[in-house]
């Protein structure tokens, strides 16, 4: 049966990340705080003696909101061209 583990977690959100990261990119897009909180998080190793359900919780939960930012990209996040525009 397929179970969770920390490092099972941390790759997907490793790969998540990426995606996500690349996905700004395309669109033209400015990233927010969400992807360098989940920055943060990569730099600590799933082998760091942490409870392990607080791994996969926060590693599933960055992984969620970086979905749902990539499929409502054009609405969170401002394009590169309207960064410092005066109305």
């Amino acid at each position: 049966m397929f179970e969770f583990t920390p490092s099972l977690t941390y790759g997907l959100l490793l790969v998540v990340q990426a995606l996500h990261l690349l996905h700004h990119r395309l669109a033209k897009r400015h990233i927010s705080f969400v992807e360098g909180a989940a920055a943060v998080v990569l730099c600590v190793p799933p082998t760091v003696p942490l409870p392990a359900a607080l791994f996969m919780s926060v590693h599933l939960a960055l992984v969620a909101i970086q979905i749902a930012g990539s499929i409502w990209i054009d609405r969170l996040s401002p394009s590169w061209g309207e960064r410092g525009k005066v109305s």
